[in-house]
């Protein structure tokens, strides 16, 4: 019967269970310091810098070839455009000359197709700070220019791009052989503060050509239908007369061609170039590049700067969406340009949710692989206690049943062997003591009086005490007196220990006489 307590086998499968946690604590210390929980966390922070630092370079090498290039094909319009207001004085001044203007768009044809040729755009145009019909309604926000569209850019098809004409007079895209696109007009429709007022007005600050461009954030021409960043050139006589604008297009087909990122890994990261104002990223005026899975139809709202530890921030949209990336700031422009204090920056983000997805499913196969382990050890510490301790048992069970057997356990056997040597002791000592007690009865046997001696006989002989009273005509009582005598003068117990050594002496013949 178990009072209290606990069995040796749950003993020592707490004890192994112990030992297994202990191990597993160590093992989870170590992977947290190793920072292993974190693994998609940094797996996902040394993508998005990589992604960023790709997708930056390449802006940066991008816009600045372009830069260059918009500036030497300013210069290159401008001379050719003195030359022939030079040429054609006799006809008018340049801004109310019809005739003249029509001239100075199709001499400018050539060199504007070259360099659409030649630079990785989607569009080159011009645009004089003059209209053809300045008598017509809406003539003050009318200006003439021509504007070239590549339908597939240069980052497509290098070799057979595929021009079409979007602004400009038709008889230039006839003689160039271009088709009209349906969105085609015949001259720009600008704004107050756009693009192009905005060259025009920092041309005048009596700069260097080269620190007057202007990159125009993403947005659709008037009548247009796609988005698009501008770089806007002023075009400036030798006498600081300024002509008009000219510049490249990028739009967002063509920067998402570049630009896209590696989906590999998070299928909805997408990338954008966007002007940064007051720690806000401008959404709305920027281009995106990203897989068709990326949320680019949605992303219409600024975005919210909020950095986060260790190299990743956050960004929060308008709408409540939010975004996990790295962004990094780009420059346009030289440090004394006009434009300078208007920043740049390029970023790379996931949404939150994806993000967050992808940790946890990261850690969700470590938590699982670390699960299984710890059940397969409480059940290897289980078994491993089991059988260990079934040696034992079996041992205690010999012990009880007094049976010896080896078990090839050194302690066990060792305590058998111990065991058997006190029981041979045992039995020996027994045997003496019983010898000793005896010889002592048999000794005894003289001290009995001639009636206990008569007792005592009849008792040899098998008779009972009723029968002995009346072999001796006693009664009863005196029959128990004699055996009270002869009980204490023999030293035993009962009519039962007295036949037992009588039988003894039967066995040695060691009968007294009578």
């Amino acid at each position: 019967m178990r009072n209290g307590g606990h069995t040796l086998q749950r003993r020592l499968f707490a004890f192994f269970l112990l030992f297994l946690v202990a191990i597993m604590s160590g093992l989870m210390i170590i992977l947290l310091s190793a920072g292993v929980f974190s693994m998609g966390r940094k797996e996902s922070r040394i993508f998005l810098e990589t992604e960023l630092s790709h997708i930056a370079d390449d802006v940066v090498k991008e816009f600045g070839t372009l830069s260059v290039e918009g500036t030497a094909l300013s210069r290159k319009l401008t001379e050719q455009a003195e030359q022939i207001m030079q040429e054609q004085r006799s006809k008018g001044d340049f801004p109310e000359n019809a005739e003249l203007i029509n001239n100075i768009l199709e001499a400018s044809s050539e060199p504007l197709l070259a360099a659409l040729e030649k630079n990785t755009c989607s569009g080159v145009f011009l645009v004089l700070d003059a209209t053809v019909g300045s008598h017509q309604p809406g003539a003050e926000n009318s200006r003439a220019g021509v504007f070239f569209k590549n339908m597939e850019p240069n980052a497509v098809n290098k070799t057979f791009p595929t021009v079409r004409f979007l602004r400009g007079p038709s008889f230039i895209a006839k003689e160039e052989e271009l088709d009209l696109l349906p969105q085609w007009r015949m001259e720009f429709i600008v704004a107050e503060d756009d693009f192009f007022h905005r060259t025009m007005s920092a041309a005048n600050s009596g700069q260097e050509l080269s620190r007057l461009y202007y990159w125009n954030p993403a947005d659709k021409l008037a009548g247009d239908y796609e988005t698009a960043i501008l770089l806007c050139v002023p075009l400036i006589t030798a006498e600081g007369e300024v002509l008009g604008i000219c510049g490249f297009e990028v739009s967002s087909m063509l920067f998402k061609l570049q630009n896209t990122p590696d989906n590999s890994v998070h299928n909805r990261v997408f990338a954008m170039l966007s002007p940064l104002k007051d720690n806000t990223l401008c959404a709305q005026s920027a281009l995106f590049s990203g897989s068709h899975t990326a949320p680019l139809a949605t992303l219409n709202e600024n975005f919210a700067i909020h950095p986060q530890s260790r190299g990743l921030t956050e960004y929060h949209a308008g709408n409540g969406a939010v975004y996990v990336g790295q962004h990094r700031t780009v420059n346009l422009y030289p440090r004394d340009a006009a434009h300078a204090e208007e920043l740049w920056a390029v970023s790379v983000m996931i949404p939150e949710t994806d993000f967050s997805a992808y940790i946890a499913n990261a850690n969700g196969k470590l938590y699982l692989l670390l699960s299984i382990l710890l059940i397969l050890s409480v059940g290897m510490a289980l078994i491993v206690s089991r059988r260990y301790i079934l040696p034992v048992v079996g041992a205690f069970d010999q012990m009880k049943s007094g049976t010896y057997e080896k078990t090839n356990i050194l302690e066990i056997d060792d305590l058998f062997a111990y065991l058997a040597e006190q029981d041979k002791e045992t039995a020996i000592g027994e045997q003496q003591k019983t010898f000793t007690l005896y010889d002592d009865f048999v000794k005894n046997i003289e001290t009995l009086s001639p009636a206990e001696r008569s007792v005592f006989n009849l008792y040899m002989e098998g008779y009972d005490a009723n029968q002995i009273t009346k072999i001796l005509c006693l009664s009863i009582n005196t029959i128990k007196t004699h055996n009270k005598r002869i009980f204490q003068k023999l030293s035993v117990s009962s009519r039962k220990e007295l036949l037992v050594y009588v039988s003894m002496m039967r066995e040695k013949d060691d009968l007294p006489p009578g």
